[in-house]
């Protein structure tokens, strides 16, 4: 079965369309992966251009820290401390590019103050667990939505996730979100055993039994640095490309990175393992 084609702005995703890349700006300042955060507008404008530059896709702009507080000590930031970061730098990103814009937040009020400065996807990592107005507002806007394993602790095996998608989905198009809107992501990281996440990279061929694109971060998260002594995130780009590679032959469509040059390169490779592994069981 064909899965669900979305369109956003007019960029494809899904099966039959090239695995794309979305690059991360990173509005905040209590990230775990601190080099990677930009406040000001020259700063904002000039990764914005680099990742465009690169060949990069979608640009997902995050204002509030979702690493897990547990591993990294992560401070909770306002909900208007959030809404201020993202209106401030949206007038920045809109100045310089035209590509498809997507907000990383878990609250309706930021999400719907983005989508009307121009924003055209929301990237929910609660999974619509949250903040129950999301699935009113992105059917109101008629947006595509990220809906995310998120399962919390414990959330020790990869039959965890799929029952927390199975979930989050059945909200989604139970609230009258279209499936043509719908993006899922395993959600490798957020406090999960790192174990589960390999294991989740490995078998993410089971998350197409919704029948929708997939998307995947692994970029500089814990368990790389788990399985190769790498503490600091600075030091994970190596094993956050093979994990992307494994990530595109096992049927992302989406990669979610800090570093488009460099994943672009990993994304080519997972693709011609896929399309030869392909031609062989046709």
């Amino acid at each position: 079965m064909v899965k669900h084609i979305v369109e956003i702005d007019g960029l494809r995703i899904g099966e039959g369309y090239p695995v794309r890349l979305m690059g991360i700006l990173n509005l905040s300042l209590e990230s775990f992966y601190k080099e990677t955060t930009v406040r000001e507008r020259l700063s904002i404008q000039q990764l914005v251009e680099k990742m465009e530059g690169e060949g990069v896709d979608i640009i997902d702009i995050g204002a509030a820290s979702t690493a897990p507080s547990d591993i990294y000590g992560t401070p909770t930031i306002s909900e208007r401390e959030e809404l201020t970061r993202v209106t401030s730098a949206l007038g920045y990103i809109t100045d310089v590019t035209n590509l498809p814009l997507s907000i990383d937040t878990v609250s309706s009020d930021v999400a719907e103050a983005a989508l009307d400065m121009g924003v055209s996807m929301v990237n929910d990592v609660s999974g619509l667990h949250s903040d129950s107005r999301m699935t009113d507002l992105v059917r109101s806007k008629d947006v595509p939505i990220v809906i995310m394993a998120n399962c919390g602790a414990p959330c020790e095996s990869v039959s965890s996730s799929l029952e927390f998608l199975e979930e989050s989905y059945t909200i989604a198009v139970k609230s009258g979100i279209g499936q043509e809107k719908i993006i899922l992501d395993p959600g490798i990281g957020f406090g999960k055993p790192a174990e589960v996440d390999f294991e989740l990279l490995g078998r993410l061929g089971e998350f197409v039994r919704f029948n929708q694109p997939l998307l995947v971060g692994v970029s500089r998260k814990a368990f790389i640095g788990s399985q190769l002594n790498q503490e600091n995130p600075a030091e994970r780009l190596n094993g956050s490309l093979a994990a992307t590679a494994i990530a595109v032959n096992n049927g992302a469509n989406v990669i979610r990175t800090h570093d488009v040059r460099e994943t672009h390169t990993a994304v080519r490779i997972g693709e011609a393992i896929l399309q030869q592994v392909t031609k062989v069981e046709e």
